[in-house]
This record gives C-alpha cells, structure tokens and sequence, in this order.
C-alpha cells in the first residue's frame, strides 16, 4: 500500500494535574525521578505518549493497522510520535535540542528541584506497611507546566484514514488519556490547548506540498503560521465506558494531608504545592501554596472500605476464605514444661524468702519463645500454611473488588490489571483556608504523667465554608459483577455521611466530611 498522504499536527499540552513519568532511576534524596532530557529539564519520551495512545484503543485490527504488529506477517508503525519538550518562560519558544541554560536561574530553578509526594501503603489495620516497604516518594513535573510535541500519521488519501486521523486526535483530547505513572491516583492528566496547536495534511503526490513537507524542520520552533487551527474532537461520549461519581463534600472541621515534615510553627504541618498559572500568557509559578487534598489519600481509604463492603456482601467472614489449620497449641503441655523448667513442684521456699524473688523475676521475665513447644507449634503451623498457599485472607489484591476496581500489579500467574478508577488532586485556594496548631503530649502509660521531652505540635486545616468537589470516574468493566459496584456505592456512602474519615490523625476526630447535596 502507498502512503501518499501525511498529517501533522503540532500539538502543545498543559498538565491538568502533576505529571510523573519515570527515568527509572534512584535520587539520593527521592525513590523515583522524572526523566529530564540533555539539558536537565523535564520532558516526556514520545514511546510514553505512543503507549499510552495505542492503550486507548480496543479495536485490535485498528491498532495493529496504525501502530503496527510483530510476526512474520507484522507491519510498521503508521504513526510517528515526537518527545514533548518544555515551553519556556516566553511561552513560546520549546525548549528542544541543546541549549545553554542556567538551572539556578529563576524559571529554571523550579524544574531543578521539583515537588515531591510521599506514600505509605496502608495494612488491613489501618497502619503503615513497613514489612513491605510501604514508605515511598516519588518526583512530580508541576501543574501547569506546558510541553510540545508533534504527531504525524502516513496515511492515503481514504475517507477511512481521514476517520482514523480524527479518531486518533480524539483519543488525545479525551479526559481519559494520561500519560506517565500514578494515572489512576490522581497523576498525568492533560489538556490540549488548541489556541496554541495547529495542524495541516499534505499530498506527497503535488510537487508544491511535497517541497513543502521535506523542507519541515524538525524542530518543534519551526513555523506553522500558515497551518490550520486545531480542532479538539470532542462529543458527549468523551468518557464513553466510564460513569461519572463526582462528590462535592464539606469538611464538618478539622482535617490533615501530612507533608510529613513541620515547619517553624509546628512539627508536622499540611501539604502544600505550587503550580504553574498561565493566565498572562507566560508560565508563572503561582505565589502562594496551595493546600493539597492528595488523590492517593482518597483511594487507599475507599479500597478497604470497598474491600470490608464486599466481603460482608459475599459473607466472606473470618473462618471463611481463610486459611484453615488443624495444629492447636496444647496449653497443659506448655504448664508442665513451665513448671518443668522453673522447678515449681520442688520449691518449698516461704514468698518472702529470697530463693522465691529468684523465682517471681524467672516468671516475669519469662518469654515464650523459650518454650520448646512453643516452637514446635510454630513450625507445624508454617507448615500447613506453605501446604495452603492458595487460601488466603481477602483483603487488599486478593480481595475480588479491589482488584476489580483499583487494579493489582503482574506477577508469575497473572499480567496484572490497571486500576479502572480514575481520582484527581483537589488543590485549596490558600486563601480560604485556615490553620490551626494542636499542641500534644506523649503520655506515661504507667505513671500516667506526661513523658519529659514528649511535647510535640500539629498544624491542621480548617476550610468548613466551602466546598470540595473530588472528581471520581469508574470505567464500566469494574462493575461487571453487581456485589463490586454495591460494595463502592456503600464506601462512598459512608465518605459523604461522614463514616470513613481522610487523611491523618482520624482517630483524633480529624478527616470527617459530609456531602453537599445539589
């Protein structure tokens, strides 16, 4: 087949949200840093916007056609994806190619050191899991920043490929498409600013558009004045699949999104983040922090309260799905052999005679992993549990609905899954909110006094007179079984009546909300 025909477009992208597209490497200070090209600044590897493109589309015979297949019989790719490069602070000009920049200069200075967001993965009990390695942080490209990339389709002169140029451009503008990692908690969404993109189609077959397609620069600067206008497709089927559970929620008082780190107030104060504004029509990092209600923290609570919801719909109960042992510890075994090893039957001391107090401190001090049978009751438990590994508890990824809903990741036996819930950042105007430092102490447990040095302080968020929208968005593929669905529908129900709290220090009452009915 001849590819007589070509189409362009040059395309400029805002991140609706922060962007983390890995360089798969370690900082000394960060677990993950953004990839940054020749220069030091960030940027976005076109193989991260094909991916991700090609993901969009379930019409196998459709991305095998554009975006080629291996094989004996495979084709190449249809379709050429430049890397997006940054926009500099003009606000024109793309940042491609070497160049001779000053990271310690004002504009440069806030891709130098960029944002970064710290995870704990929670346990079934409501702590950090630190067996695991739950502590993690990872580095983020702003809100707000601006990248160009170009796109090029090698088509023929078909109404078919002139759809499939739309279908493809649609794909792009769909609030669907997010590029990097982290997409599904709230990373990688972006928007297409048309003003500022353009597009054009040439027939290699006239020997006018021929001349001007091979004296294209590839640079991402060159000049498309005389381009067309682009056109973002869009229609009321921009999320066709997916349903919409957008929340509007009032705070009923105090909440906190730890930074994890304090300041000159407070040992641990709110997370906060700044993001580019481009009202002026040049990048300027907004001037004041911006409270951060972070989509990470709204997810891990909805995945337990789903995965409790599902199990009381399947009546999957302790005793139930569960490991299953028939080894029991044998207590009057353990009696004699404490009684054994310390001699009691044998003692005839009075209780205020010294050999009794060597007595008193061997019982006190006892450990039951000294115990013999201890120890045997442990290895045979290992035992039967290595020989049941297919039983497990129902929680976290082997609880049906959490896979279902928020993904799990490739292992041996499985691919894994993407998660199929969709959550964004909410950004707090600091203009609106409020804070309030709680002084604490650390408490004796046997004295009941308070421990000397104890004395700690916590800054909190108070924004009570206003509302919070958290967009949610679930693709229908989650719901295929009706218990999965019920059991979210129940979770957010308790997040809008004020029964599962967010953030930290809920146990102190903090995190509660309510919805605000429209």
């Amino acid at each position: 087949m001849s590819f007589t025909n070509r189409y362009i477009a040059k395309i400029t992208i805002e991140a609706e949200t922060p962007i983390a597209v890995g360089s798969g490497e370690k900082g000394v200070n960060t677990d993950r840093l953004v990839a940054k090209d020749a220069n030091g600044l960030p940027y976005i590897p076109g193989t991260g916007l094909t991916g991700v493109l090609r993901h969009s589309f379930n019409d196998e015979d459709f991305v095998n056609e554009i975006f080629g297949s291996g094989g004996e019989d495979g084709k190449g790719s249809r379709l050429i994806v430049s890397s997006a490069f940054l926009i500099d602070k003009d606000g024109k000009t793309v940042l491609d190619g070497l160049r001779n920049i000053d990271l310690s200069e004002d504009f440069y200075s806030y891709f130098d050191r960029l944002p970064e967001r710290d995870h704990v993965r929670i346990t079934d009990k409501g702590v950090a899991d630190s067996e695991n390695h739950g502590k993690f942080d990872e580095e983020l490209v702003h809100k707000g920043t601006r990248f160009v990339f170009e796109l090029e389709f090698l088509a023929d002169d078909s109404d078919e490929d002139k759809r499939n140029w739309k279908n493809l451009i649609k794909a792009l503008s769909s609030p669907a498409y997010r590029i990097g990692a982290g997409t599904r908690k709230g990373f990688g969404r972006i928007r297409i600013i048309s003003n500022q993109s353009k597009t054009i189609s040439w027939d290699l077959r006239k020997e006018e558009e021929l001349k001007a397609y091979l004296n294209k620069s590839s640079s991402l600067n060159h000049d498309t004045s005389s381009w067309n206008d682009f056109v973002v497709y869009k229609d009321d089927n921009d999320l066709e699949g997916w349903q919409d559970f957008t929340i509007n929620l009032k705070a009923k008082d105090f909440f906190s999104f730890s930074a994890g780190f304090g300041d000159e107030e407070a040992d641990n104060k709110p997370k906060t983040e700044r993001y580019f504004d481009w009202s002026s029509g040049k990048p300027e990092l907004v001037n004041k922090n911006y409270t951060l209600i972070p989509a990470t923290s709204i997810k891990g609570a909805l995945s337990h309260r789903v995965a409790y919801y599902y199990n009381l719909l399947k009546e999957i109960t302790i005793g139930k799905g569960v490991v299953s042992l028939t080894s029991s510890l044998n207590l009057d075994k353990v009696e004699e052999a404490i009684r054994a090893d310390l001699k009691l039957e044998e003692q005839n001391h009075s209780s205020d005679s010294p050999e009794w107090e060597k007595i008193e401190n061997l019982i006190q001090n006892l450990n039951i992993e000294d115990i013999t049978e201890w120890e045997e009751f442990q290895n045979a438990l290992n035992e039967e549990v290595n020989e049941k590994k297919d039983i497990t508890l129902s929680i976290g990824e082997n609880n049906e609905a959490v896979k279902s809903l928020f993904g799990y990741a490739k292992d041996e036996k499985d691919e894994g899954q993407r998660g199929r819930v969709l959550i964004e950042d909410v950004y707090l105007s600091p203009d609106k909110v409020k804070e309030k430092v709680f002084n604490h102490t650390s408490i004796d447990r046997f004295t009941n006094g308070t421990i000397d040095g104890a004395l700690f302080q916590e800054k909190v968020t108070f924004y009570q007179s206003e509302e919070i929208t958290i967009p949610i968005w679930v693709e229908n593929k989650a719901f295929e079984d009706s218990s999965v669905k019920e059991a979210f529908i129940k979770a957010l129900d308790d997040l809008k009546n004020g029964c599962l709290a967010l953030g930290g220090s809920t146990t102190k009452g903090h995190g509660m909300f309510e919805e605000i009915k429209k």
